[in-house]
């Protein structure tokens, strides 16, 4: 572990670039969108629409995050669990207000279509992202309703539905915002129009492997004086920053919900609680299970997420 109290830093990787995801994101709406045009003479048939076919299918264009470990499901199960404060079973009971959600690294959105139509989440729901394509991508697959998530259950066993969003739900919002590189605006009161400031932050704010992408990231900035270092200014890993932005856009009682393949339990824990004493912190409230798995005398899990509380 290193000095800082925090964990060791992963290596850099080309996921961690904004370049590399909007590529990404480019090569699955030109797969979209050769899919609604399958007859168009002036398509023509690229490299990147062949890697497009690889990465992309029918039931989850973009990409699936954690597929592997259902993790979606898992995430969805936890927060409409009764135990769950903010869960629906809860708050429509009661005529209490639906709570707001925001999705950080949105992606293709599905996440937050899943929590709308088979979550029973009602309240405003916004998705960021950093990169435009993504955002494209999430918009689009919301006005076509080509993801799985935006069918109902019961569409899924009728294999059909009016593609309505029901009563008293409303659009999800998808924006472009970069939370390392804008951050300020959280603080500068109506610079964002879907921040809620009058809340003070969302009650629950989501995140699925952004952290993961911020972590293999090779971005530097320049910290605060140092003591310990002579009172020089050190150079600081960007995702050093994250925790504590994440944590300003949670209001006060609110949760972040984190999910990693990159990190173990106990290293994001480490990560999102460094800040110790009575002041604002996060601490943890809860977990998701995963299987475990046992391999050379050890017992693991391939992702994790925790569920920590704005305290």
């Amino acid at each position: 572990m290193a000095e800082e109290t925090h964990p060791i830093h992963l290596p850099p990787s080309e996921l961690g670039t904004k370049d590399y995801w909007e590529t990404f994101y480019a090569r699955t709406l030109t797969h979209i969108s050769t899919k609604q045009n399958p007859n168009n003479p002036n398509q023509e048939t690229t490299n990147a629409d062949s890697d497009a076919e690889s990465v992309d299918d029918d039931d989850d264009p973009g990409t699936s995050w954690f597929a592997e470990h259902n993790a979606p499901d898992k995430v969805l199960q936890f927060l409409t669990e009764e135990d769950f404060p903010l869960a629906p079973c809860n708050t429509v009971p009661t005529g209490a207000n639906h709570p707001s959600i925001l999705d950080l690294g949105t992606g293709n959105g599905s996440m937050l279509a899943l929590l709308r139509k088979r979550g029973g989440f009602r309240g405003v729901m916004v998705g960021v992202d950093y990169s435009a394509r993504s955002v494209e991508l999430a918009r689009e697959l919301q006005r076509l309703k080509m993801h799985s998530a935006y069918l109902t259950d019961e569409e899924d066993e009728d294999g059909a539905g009016d593609g309505g969003d029901g009563e008293g739900e409303g659009q999800i919002r998808f924006e472009e915002w970069d939370i390392l590189h804008s951050a300020e605006e959280v603080t500068e009161q109506g610079k964002l129009d879907w921040f809620p400031y009058g809340e003070g932050g969302f009650d629950i704010v989501l995140d699925k492997g952004t952290f993961d992408a911020v972590s293999l990231s090779d971005e530097v900035v320049e910290g605060d004086a140092d003591v310990s270092v002579a009172g020089k200014k050190v150079q600081r890993r960007v995702c050093e920053m994250y925790p504590g932005v994440a944590r300003r856009l949670v209001k006060k009682g609110g949760f972040l919900v984190v999910t990693s393949c990159n990190w173990t339990e106990e290293e994001l824990v480490m990560w999102f609680t460094r800040e110790k004493g009575e002041g604002d912190r996060l601490e943890v409230w809860g977990r998701v299970e995963y299987p475990r798995f046992r391999f050379g005398g050890h017992e693991g899990q391939g992702v994790c997420t925790v569920c920590f509380k704005r305290v």
